[in-house]
């Protein structure tokens, strides 16, 4: 069981890595803590999204579409767990938490169609390390919790101006508590995620690229609440989801701006709730499978910022993990999703509104591996 049970994992790890509300990237997942014994893994994962904008109707030959305005991107995570005794476990994990790989390469927020010299584009990265203690009571419950460290750094392009900036790590906090019932599989874990405010330096450079000052400003990136299930319902077979909330809602990157009191940069409208569900099944002693289907609600439309040109999610994956041996195992998923339609505003100098860009039919791929090692 305990084979078939990592091959769900396995699955759930990559289902929020094709698209995700905000700029959610990993899902800040703790289930290594459930693990047993001493064990370590290191996962890598892609995206490949297809979003593409066409000219609104009421806005003919002002301007054309946007062609594949998102680009495709990879992150990387590492969790080691140590079983101190019966009752304590400690462990400590790195992710990329957050990212945003936008780039209009043509259309009217591309160079070579508005009056900048520069093509709008957001390339946001972060790393995270997380230290987390587990304590169980013997009787099926547990606590756990600890310190998460964030840092972020990126450059973003867009009307007022281009932003290239990034933070020291920045500290927040961890809280959750489990139940086990592990004869019939049964595991429910809920973790909370505090806020983390994080204090950026960098360079504003002007629209008309004519000067570039010292800029240093606040984001806080939102609390988050993680709620992960699974229970056997027959021989060898796994019902597991979970269901993510995020605090994207009143997110925002304002700094000074050139041309008025304030530049926005980034602001998002709506908090996000991302629901996954699966099946896993173990096939054999060396192989698992498990499928599952994923749901994000749209937001705000249309986008309040064209550096989220998708809102909400629909996404269907499988999973497979194969035990090597005792110790080394090896997962691996595919997921498809179907990104959100979305609209975007756009406007001109002067001119104030002069169309939206409609993005519709949009689709992404990801995929994922796996490597655990059990000592």
């Amino acid at each position: 069981m305990k084979k078939m049970l990592m091959g769900a994992t396995a699955l759930a790890m990559v289902g929020g890595a094709s698209y995700a509300g905000g700029i959610d990237r990993s899902g800040q997942g703790v289930n290594i803590l459930f693990e047993d014994g001493d064990y370590a893994q290191f996962t890598y994962r892609f995206a490949n999204p297809n979003v593409n904008g066409r000219a609104a109707p009421a806005a003919p030959g002002l301007f054309t579409g946007a062609t594949d305005v998102a680009e495709s991107f990879s992150n990387i995570s590492f969790g080691y767990k140590h079983e101190i005794n019966d009752n304590l476990d400690i462990a400590l994990i790195y992710d990329q938490p957050f990212g945003a790989h936008i780039n209009y390469i043509d259309g009217p927020f591309a160079a070579v169609n508005s009056p900048l010299p520069y093509n709008g584009l957001a390339e946001i990265d972060s790393d995270a390390l997380t230290a987390l203690l587990q304590y169980n009571f013997g009787n099926g419950f547990s606590v756990h919790g600890g310190v998460r460290a964030l840092s972020v750094n990126g450059v973003i392009q867009s009307g007022d101006g281009i932003l290239n900036a990034d933070s020291d790590y920045d500290f927040g906090g961890v809280l959750g508590v489990a139940y086990e019932k592990p004869e019939i599989a049964l595991r429910i874990a809920l973790t909370y995620a505090s806020a983390i405010d994080s204090g950026f330096e960098g360079q504003h450079t002007a629209p008309n690229l004519a000067a570039t000052l010292d800029r240093t400003f606040d984001v806080e990136f939102p609390e988050s609440v993680n709620l992960d299930f699974q229970t056997g319902i027959a021989a060898n077979t796994l019902l597991f989801g979970s269901v993510r909330w995020v605090g994207w809602g009143g997110f925002s990157l304002v700094t000074d701006s050139f041309t008025a009191p304030q530049a926005e940069w980034v602001n998002f409208d709506d908090d996000t709730i991302t629901y996954n569900l699966g099946v896993g099944r173990q096939i054999n002693d060396k192989l698992s499978l498990a499928l599952q289907f994923g749901y994000e609600s749209a937001g705000t439309r249309p986008s309040t910022t064209a550096l989220a040109p998708t809102t909400g999610s629909r996404s269907i994956g499988l999973g497979a993990t194969y035990q090597i041996n005792e110790k080394l195992s090896i997962s691996g998923a595919l997921t498809y999703a179907k990104p959100g339609d979305q609209a975007v505003n756009v406007s001109a100098p002067g001119a104030g509104q002069i169309g939206t860009l409609e993005f519709d039919d949009n689709e992404a791929w990801g995929g994922g591996i796996r490597i655990g090692y059990r000592f």
